[in-house]
């Protein structure tokens, strides 16, 4: 009896914790429901390699970039205790780390990746025992800067995007829907970070934001198929 009073009373204070700010709470999951999504994306990429028995025609960067960010994201959250975003970076970790391994099951030569796998997962281990023992203050900092710094990184490759499409004067190698899914992912992160107060955040997806949202302007201007080339009568 007392197991399920105290259940229900559990309950209801979540959902008065839910209601008592409706607004924000219905922002926060969205935002959650959208991250999700956005991560969980390359799962139909695991498929086309277990269907073809073979991943040899996709790149490890991007997941490898991936694994990098988010655990800097993790270390960081840890850092200002945000619980909300541990468990969201948390989850990126891991199915990032899935896609990477999955990326090797599939892999016909396996060593260089392999290599690749262990040096990047061994400096994010050192990394967080490094951050761990120095002053608590200098570590959020370092992080702090070290994940904006990436994400921001990670950004750059839509200027190339951008300058791939002038050039060509068409932007049929990369899908609308990705990148504006992401446009909306950075709308929410951006609004998350003014709502905590975090400069860190803040820039990283302000700057990515941007980034993303020039990209997606260049499927208005250029068209998506390569237009067929007339033949002289």
């Amino acid at each position: 009896m007392e197991s399920y009073e105290s259940i229900s009373y559990s309950l209801s204070q979540l959902i008065g914790l839910f209601t008592e700010n409706i607004l924000w709470s219905l922002f926060l999951t969205s935002t959650a429901i959208h991250a999700i999504l956005l991560i969980s994306s390359p799962i139909q990429a695991v498929f086309k390699w277990f269907r073809r028995q073979s991943s040899d025609s996709d790149t490890c960067i991007p997941y490898i970039a991936g694994v990098i960010g988010s655990s800097l994201w993790l270390r960081y959250a840890i850092f200002i205790s945000d619980y909300k975003m541990i468990l969201l970076q948390s989850y990126a970790v891991l199915m990032q780390s899935f896609f990477i391994i999955s990326l090797l099951i599939f892999r016909s030569k396996k060593k260089k990746l392999i290599r690749s796998v262990f040096i990047v997962y061994s400096i994010i281990l050192f990394y967080n025992y490094y951050a761990s023992i120095i002053p608590f203050e200098d570590g959020k900092i370092l992080t702090g800067r070290l994940a904006s710094t990436a994400q921001i990184a990670g950004s750059l490759v839509c200027p190339y995007l951008i300058y791939q499409a002038i050039t060509t004067k068409v932007i049929d190698f990369v899908p609308m829907a990705p990148v504006a899914f992401t446009w909306v992912m950075e709308a929410h992160a951006i609004i998350y970070s003014i709502g905590i107060d975090d400069f860190y955040m803040l820039l990283a997806n302000t700057i990515f934001f941007c980034m993303d949202g020039s990209l997606l302007c260049m499927f208005f201007i250029f068209p998506t198929d390569k237009s067929p080339t007339q033949k002289p009568l």
